[in-house]
């Protein structure tokens, strides 16, 4: 069982209502696009109502799944999502921040939430020179601002991550001093989430340099739903911009406790993005073992902006992990696809 709907939260968290302006990405693993990076050539829909500003960000995705070994995930679907932002300033210069996003998927196969095919979230945030608190569906906003940077197109790199997760509602804090990014989450379940960024610029401006630190407290349910193992990990990224190329590389460590047995895991990925007028090419790599036994993936990723939010994307991914811990299926997932996709964003 997953403790946080990851894809959502991560969309959630992608209305920056927790995030210090600049801090850094805010992507999602699943689904359409993230809503605040829409089309560098489009801005975001607005209107002023008195003192409150109101931002309306969407994205519709046909796409079209073939090779999973799962026959459900193969064929045709249509994605939606939509973003609506409530944004203001109080007599004490706080900026307080209202956001609600919803996603509609044609099959439930395309679901980030089993047997759901509308998901959605809401969070609220009041930030000054101090920071920035919020309440809410935040709890991925910690990975968001610590994690690798994502494909292009339809890549997913699989076990890029904890697997130990999050609770859905949370609170959470972020604040910036110069280079720094700190950001904390807790959920209801009193799991903790803590991230630290610096990133700076090398010479004049054409490179760039970004190195992360994460450390988590999570749950994590095994594959065959007999067990919940409680989580602890942490993780490092360093990454380098040259020019239109970015290589990235990320080491993780996490250990899991249950009644019945404990495991530990580590894992490195890494992969290269490069963006060639209106091409953008990602390859990526992950490799990591939980006691003595392997997990596995890759993704090949391609993205071709055809016009103003309009692109096409093609994402090829791979996953290989069939972990068995005495009488546990710990961790099972293997599969292989294809996924074909025309995004529209605004």
């Amino acid at each position: 069982m997953r403790t946080a709907n990851s894809g959502l939260l991560a969309l959630a968290a992608a209305l920056a209502l927790i995030v210090p302006a600049g801090a850094g990405p805010a992507v999602a693993q699943n689904g359409l696009p993230n809503l605040d990076q829409v089309s560098p050539i489009e801005e975001a829909l607005a209107m002023e109502v008195g003192d409150v500003t109101l931002t309306l960000t969407g994205a519709v995705e046909a796409r079209y799944t073939t090779g999973s070994d799962e026959d459900e995930d193969n064929g045709p679907g249509l994605i939606g999502s939509l973003g609506l932002t409530a944004m203001t300033q109080l007599p004490n210069r706080w900026s307080v921040n209202l956001g609600y996003i919803g996603r509609l998927v044609s099959d439930e196969a395309l679901s980030t939430e089993e047997s759901e095919r509308y998901t959605d979230a809401a969070a609220l945030s009041a930030g000054g020179v101090w920071g920035t608190v919020s309440l809410g569906n935040v709890s991925a906003t910690v990975r968001d601002q610590t994690r690798r940077r994502r494909g292009f197109g339809n890549a997913v790199l699989a076990f890029d991550d904890f697997h130990g997760e999050r609770a859905d509602r949370s609170a959470g804090y972020a604040g910036r001093v110069g280079p720094f990014v700190a950001s904390g989450v807790v959920d209801d379940d009193s799991n903790v989430d803590l991230g630290l960024t610096f990133q700076r610029p090398i010479g004049n401006g054409s490179r760039d340099y970004r190195v992360t630190f994460r450390a988590g407290k999570g749950a994590y349910e095994a594959a065959d739903e007999t067990h919940l193992f409680t989580s602890r990990g942490f993780s490092v990224v360093g990454e380098v911009v040259y020019g239109s190329t970015l290589f990235d590389v990320g080491l993780g460590q996490e250990s899991f406790s249950s009644s019945a047995v404990d495991a530990a895991r580590w894992y490195i990925s890494s992969g290269i993005r490069r963006k060639i007028m209106v091409w953008g090419l990602s390859l990526e790599g992950h490799y990591g073992q939980i006691e003595g036994q392997e997990e596995v993936s890759a993704a090949l990723g391609i993205q071709y902006d055809l016009a103003r939010g309009l692109s096409a994307n093609f994402g090829l991914n791979y996953e290989d992990a069939q972990v068995v811990l005495g009488d546990v299926r710990f961790l099972d997932s293997s599969d292989t696809k294809a996924v074909f996709s025309l995004t529209y964003t605004f």
